[in-house]
């Protein structure tokens, strides 16, 4: 459909110039019967009209000419990526989470499907490619067959990312550069603790060393947190609690905030996904014994209840079930051995590889005993906030 455009936009620029050349010595033949009969003065009247309508046809000319050079670029770009990793975002049900997020968007009787300007406040590979499936989204849909099952036609102004670790600056920015949405927005290194009071107050103003706290004076109509709450832990110990007060200053007056989160497993379960009870006890003590930190997970109601206390309302939520494979299993086991390396001694890491060995070959004969080798363990979770018009 685009190429259909700019071929019709280069015939409409055809057909004026040899529309314009046929015009123009009727022009001049009525200009000489004119100044046979007419004053100067008249003349003068005629005259710079004329001209004007010349002068009007030749900037709309020029103006359509612009835009199909410009289409020309777009398309050629277009051609020059590799979308292949953000197509599934072109299908309403390529991606759940962000699909409820999208048709919860366009619900919105305010902005209508548009997320405007964005901020992505704990960005990753994921998040990035479906913000650049929005960015791309007309494009996406021009050229998948997903009839009715077509994701919506949302839209981003553009969009601000933030990280707490380099190497994902670096990942997440060079990732935008391959995607074609580098000039859309920015990737930001920050830790939104810095600034912040023990007693919560936010550090917004001028300070001693002339320093700005991160995106100080920004605000965003909408602001995701995907996953954010329980990386949180990893990065910025107990600041989970002040998170959405630390957010809220950049939401705009009837803006939306977009908390994604997982729901915590438990430590044990009287059912056959409790081998993934065991597996993620295991995986979080390979982790602490190679002196880092775990990612803590909070649960819905208690998101729900600091968003309220920071001054939102909470519109709506959602659950969605998780199903572990085996394979999905083994990634958790995996993230245990790659912790191996940093244990203490070389004797604890070689009796704790062997639970986690063991770990893998259960969860191998668990998923064999389920009819579609699946078992349902907890859930993800979407939870939409707004901030009020007036707030």
């Amino acid at each position: 459909m685009i190429i259909s455009r700019s071929s019709q936009a280069l015939v409409f620029i055809v057909a004026s110039r040899l529309s314009a050349s046929a015009f123009t010595p009727t022009l001049a033949h009525s200009a000489h019967h004119i100044k046979s009969f007419r004053s100067s003065s008249q003349l003068s009247i005629f005259g710079p009209s004329r001209d004007k309508r010349k002068n009007k046809r030749h900037d709309q000319q020029m103006e359509s000419s612009s835009a199909a050079a410009a289409e020309a670029t777009l398309i050629q770009k277009m051609t020059e990526l590799d979308l292949s990793s953000i197509k599934k975002f072109a299908h309403k049900n390529g991606d759940a989470l962000f699909g409820y997020i999208e048709e919860c968007q366009m619900e919105d009787p305010i902005n209508k499907g548009s997320f405007g300007r964005f901020l992505d406040a704990g960005t990753g590979s994921h998040s990035l490619r479906w913000m650049a499936s929005i960015i791309h989204r007309e494009h996406l849909l021009a050229n998948t067959c997903n009839g009715a099952s077509s994701s919506p036609n949302v839209s981003m102004d553009s969009f601000t990312a933030i990280t707490a670790d380099e190497n994902m600056r670096r990942r997440v920015f060079n990732e935008a550069k391959e995607l074609g949405i580098s000039d859309k927005g920015d990737v930001i290194i920050g830790n939104w603790k810095e600034g912040v009071d023990k007693d919560g107050t936010i550090g917004f103003g001028p300070s001693s060393d002339g320093s700005k706290l991160l995106l100080e004076g920004q605000q965003f109509d909408t602001i995701l947190a995907d996953y954010l709450v329980g990386a949180i832990d990893g990065f910025s110990p107990y600041f989970q609690d002040l998170i959405f007060n630390r957010l809220v200053p950049h939401l705009a007056p009837g803006g939306r905030l977009y908390v994604i989160g997982l729901q915590p497993i438990p430590d044990s379960v009287s059912s056959p996904a409790n081998v993934m009870c065991k597996i993620r006890r295991v995986r979080d003590a390979c982790i602490l014994l190679a002196n880092h930190r775990c990612y803590r997970e909070y649960p819905l109601d208690w998101i729900e209840r600091h968003l309220r206390k920071s001054g939102l309302n909470v519109v709506q939520s959602r659950t969605y079930p998780i199903r572990y494979d085996h394979s999905t299993m083994v990634r958790q086991i995996n993230v245990g051995r790659s912790k191996l390396k940093l244990f203490p001694t070389k004797g604890m890491a070689a009796e704790m590889g062997k639970v986690l060995d063991d770990l893998e070959k259960e969860s191998l004969e668990v998923t064999k005993q389920q009819a579609d080798g699946r078992i349902t363990l907890g859930y993800d979770y979407v939870v939409v906030a707004e901030r009020p018009a007036d707030g």
